[in-house]
């Protein structure tokens, strides 16, 4: 059999390879994985995969091909993220990847501009491995977050902190799962940029191969249970052996800690922190407006270190403002610059307030000018519009207009996403 010229056992070099964006098939899944996983140094396991690839809808995902193997890869799934008011319909954007042979050429850039010009909803939202990629497609910063870290025995509470009648107890998953949902549900409503989780999505979310553990125990789960016994709070954890705090004892490591009320979220607290044979806790995502910086009386000896967390593209700006409900009333001319989709910016009336907002081009002139990444950080309050006058990007400006925009903006609960995905 005669090789194609300036190939070797078929395998053509990249500078020779023709290019080709092409969508995923449905029996192409386990290929196209591959290719994902091994973009992020990871190797593919079938069974690890299997809850997250039942989420996925191949009319969703697609890439450059080279031939017979996929080169680049990205995909968004469905979802719904808490927003002031109400909720919104996003385009979760995950598992971009570009093969190392074919960087520098631009594909990137083409496949973002594809996937964005093609979403029905109006933002979309993604988790970024290297941050500084997203900005020039309009993506900022949706929220922050904290990661905390200490030894348990200095985590006294203050003597005021209200632990409620209740009690907690260490339950099995399918008690857990009885349980959790329906209260993170109606937590959820109070907290925006939180994600909706369907069965599949809390399969997902839940599952557990042991070589993603990195080195601690299986994932527990803990229910609290208010005086009436109804469960209205639930965390799930894990304990690792050694921790890297300490050489005296174990950490426990804490994935998600809910409560609907500040009884049932301190005792959660509480008794993970008195666990016996623990003697430090992390946990490594939670709201910068942290309620357990609250309730110690030495919040000095919890680290807390500040990073970004999910990132957003507003879409769909009337559609994206028109979903929240804001602060205070509001009646702006916002101009909205759009570098990479040009025909989704503008010039758009504001006029609202708690009861919900219109959002209509205008010819008027803007009171306030921002980049659609700078929206995407103003729309759930998380970066107000005040530090980035401070910081001296948004150009000329009336300070009586950023404080109308920031009160208006603001938000009862730190916009939070929990969710990688």
């Amino acid at each position: 059999m005669t090789e194609a010229p300036g190939s070797v056992g078929g395998h053509v070099p990249p500078h020779r390879s023709d290019l080709v964006l092409s969508d995923l098939s449905s029996d192409g899944l386990e290929d196209y994985f591959r290719v994902v996983v091994r973009g992020f140094h990871g190797e593919y396991n079938a069974e690890d995969m299997e809850p997250f690839l039942a989420l996925i809808d191949p009319d969703r995902a697609f890439g450059f091909r080279a031939g017979d193997r996929w080169v680049t890869t990205t995909l968004s799934l469905p979802r719904t993220m808490s927003v002031p008011g109400g909720s919104i319909p996003i385009a979760a954007v995950t598992d971009v990847t570009v093969a190392p042979a074919f960087r520098r050429r631009g594909l990137l850039t083409k496949m973002m501009r594809h996937q964005l010009s093609g979403l029905a909803e109006p933002v979309s939202v993604l988790w970024a491995t290297e941050s500084l990629i997203y900005g020039r497609f309009g993506y900022g910063q949706l929220s922050r977050r904290l990661s905390l870290s200490g030894l348990t025995r200095e985590m006294d509470f203050l003597p005021e902190v209200d632990l409620g009648s209740g009690s907690t107890d260490e339950v099995d998953q399918q008690t857990f799962l009885a349980a959790a949902p329906a209260l993170r549900e109606a937590i959820t409503a109070g907290r925006p940029g939180l994600m909706s989780r369907d069965d599949r999505w809390w399969r997902d979310v839940l599952n557990d191969p042991e070589r993603h553990r990195g080195g601690a125990g299986p994932l527990r789960f803990a229910l609290h249970f208010a005086d009436d016994g109804r469960p209205d709070g639930f965390a799930s954890f894990r304990v690792k052996r050694e921790s890297s705090q300490t050489d005296l004892g174990r950490e426990v490591i804490i994935n998600e800690l809910e409560g609907d009320n500040p009884q049932a979220y301190a005792a959660l607290w509480r008794w993970l922190l008195d666990l016996d044979l623990v003697r430090a806790f992390s946990k490594g995502s939670a709201p910068v407006d942290e309620p357990l910086l609250h309730l110690v009386r030495n919040p000095r000896m919890i680290k807390a270190e500040l990073t970004d967390g999910a990132y957003a593209r507003i879409n769909d700006v009337p559609a994206a403002l028109q979903a929240r409900r804001y602060a205070a009333d509001v009646d702006l001319v916002l101009q909205v610059v759009d570098d990479f989709l040009t025909d989704r910016g503008g010039v758009f009336r504001l006029a609202g307030g708690a009861d919900g907002a219109t959002v209509t081009p205008t010819d008027r002139s803007p009171d306030l000018t921002v980049t659609s990444r700078q929206l995407a950080s103003l729309y759930l309050g998380a970066v107000p519009a005040r530090e980035l006058a401070a910081a001296g990007v948004l150009g000329d400006h009336d300070p009586a207009v950023i404080g109308r925009f920031d009160r208006a903006f603001g938000t009862e609960r730190a916009a939070y996403c929990h969710d990688f995905f």
